[in-house]
């Protein structure tokens, strides 16, 4: 499993899931994890796999990925000109997940 085929999950969702997984679980305790936001303050992340589109247009459209990707770095020059930033970071999140939708 990569680690970009990974979603994060809710907290709220991850508590649910150790309520029904540990039956044993006092009301008392249920209480606590809640209360003490226990899930939140973890020091490690839940994850789950993401669900697989196959969509027959969207692995058609696997066609554009090389002329959006050579645009994009023509124009990362002009990019850090206007923002002073050399990168898409936060603006570029969908091609990322075009790119894995695409199944590469």
């Amino acid at each position: 499993m990569k680690i970009y085929n990974l979603k994060k999950v809710w907290d709220s969702d991850v508590e649910k899931w150790i309520e029904e997984s540990i039956p044993e679980l006092t009301a008392y305790q249920k209480e606590k994890i809640e209360a003490n936001e226990i899930v939140r303050f973890a020091p490690f992340y839940f994850m789950e796999p993401t669900k697989k589109v196959k969509n027959i247009w969207l692995r058609l459209s696997a066609i554009f990925l090389l002329p959006i990707f050579i645009l994009l770095l023509v124009g990362l020059p002009f990019n850090f000109l206007f923002t002073g930033v050399w990168g898409y970071a936060e603006n570029m999140r969908w091609y990322g997940r075009w790119v894995s939708a695409c199944g590469l």
